[in-house]
């Protein structure tokens, strides 16, 4: 009990805040290594395209029957326990990885490390979201761009391991080192308390003056129209993220015979164009405001970057060239997902974990991505892979069709985040 007094004193709440906040960060460098890594893993135990979009898939699978358990179960309760148990198994499952030669294994851990990450990372942003529902746009604007800079680190770091003659092994057991670290700093931390808003979402979820049941809320939420357009806008991103960043490093190096060295440094130049239009979203006060008041502008005009510099790559004769149209499509899409799931948080506000659990529904969309994109690379080459994925900015203006943003009287709390957010997270 004493202890538990002094752990404030010790930790203050944005210490706790920030911790949360590297989530984002040692995600995407873990994440980034199967990815970056991925001709090292196909080496390492002599995987097939169709082998490789397996893995992706049955993860994604795996996430897509637990993951929506798992933040119903958290909705109501302190996400503590389940965030710590999640990078448990994350810890469990690179160790694993970087010790076993059979697919088979390979394929066990996969469909570990995907629901781990779901609960160790999802529920770390969600977490957030609900701390102060009424910044989520800037929350997602930091924690996206954390997220950046482990982008830009992850193919540092293969890239430097690769320099230092090691292999895959070698590349999992960095992964363990760096969840252990990040499981010890939460654990001795005080967690965050949820803010519940008395808003829109609050109405949507009584019946008749009084709270529903848990099944009963979900059943209501799903009704949501525009929770599900949003739920999609931020779902499209995916598509050129990493899937599209693991196709392109098999492109480079079997199409474009790129080294491994080369490849590195073609995915980094183009997180660090996504880590620009991201310090471009958060400290331009125009596009900022305009990111707020009328995001479905701001997606649509990034949607026309990202199409140009799709269509370069596909007719990339070079590795400049490509290169060159990888920076346009990373500078393009890096606001994609904290708008879209700014908005979507922002339709339930204070029930991250219940919009989670609703976004959630459209996970077979990840599952067939890989191995889709992974059977076309495989019959008709790794162009009609990358031209698939290219798709994604025709999607989003698809999407976009018809919608119409509900008026609400102007806000400045992006303004005031960046005087007050620097101070007590950076």
């Amino acid at each position: 009990m004493f202890f538990k007094k002094l752990l404030p004193r010790w930790f203050p709440a944005s210490s706790m805040r920030a911790t949360l906040l590297s989530y984002g960060l040692c995600d995407e460098i873990v994440s980034g290594f199967p990815v970056v890594g991925l001709p090292l893993l196909r080496d390492h135990l002599g995987l097939s395209y169709e082998q490789i979009g397996l893995l992706f898939a049955v993860g994604g699978f795996s996430a897509m029957l637990l993951e929506p358990i798992i933040n119903l179960l958290s909705d109501h309760h302190s996400k503590r326990w389940w965030i710590l148990g999640g990078l448990l198994c994350l810890i469990l499952s690179f160790a694993l990885a970087g010790s076993t030669s059979n697919y088979v294994v390979l394929l066990l851990v996969f469909s570990c490390y995907y629901p781990a990450v779901g609960a160790a990372v999802g529920l770390a942003e969600a977490t957030l979201i609900d701390a102060d529902p009424e910044r989520s746009m800037a929350t997602m604007t930091r924690w996206t761009l954390l997220a950046s800079v482990g982008d830009i680190l992850s193919p540092l770091l293969v890239t430097g391991l690769v320099g230092l003659h090691q292999g895959w092994p070698q590349i999992c057991w960095l992964a363990v080192c760096l969840w252990t670290g990040l499981l010890l700093l939460t654990a001795v931390q005080p967690f965050p308390n949820s803010v519940t808003e008395n808003s829109e979402s609050a109405d949507l979820l009584e019946e008749d003056g009084q709270e529903t049941g848990t099944w009963r809320t979900l059943s209501l939420a799903v009704r949501n129209p525009r929770l599900w357009r949003w739920g999609l806008l931020a779902m499209l991103p995916t598509m050129v993220d990493e899937v599209l960043l693991g196709f392109v490093a098999l492109y480079l190096r079997d199409v474009l015979h790129a080294s491994e060295a080369t490849v590195g440094l073609v995915l980094t130049g183009t997180l660090l164009c996504s880590l620009l239009g991201l310090v471009l979203l958060d400290h331009l006060p125009c596009l900022r405001r305009t990111a707020s008041l009328w995001p479905q502008r701001v997606l649509a005009g990034m949607a026309v970057v990202v199409l140009a510099g799709i269509l370069l790559l596909l007719t990339a004769q070079t590795i400049w060239q490509a290169g060159l149209a990888m920076g346009v499509v990373g500078l393009g899409a890096a606001g994609w997902y904290p708008i879209a799931q700014a908005q979507t948080y922002a339709q339930l506000p204070g029930r991250s974990s219940l919009v989670r659990a609703i976004t959630g529904l459209g996970a077979p969309f990840d599952i067939a991505l890989p191995a889709f994109v992974g059977f076309l690379a495989a019959r008709f080459g790794l162009w009609a892979g990358l031209a698939f994925l290219g798709s994604a900015p025709v999607f989003l203006l698809l999407a976009l069709i018809g919608y119409v943003p509900t008026p609400q009287p102007p806000s400045n709390n992006l303004d005031i985040v960046q005087s007050d957010e620097s101070d007590k997270i950076l």
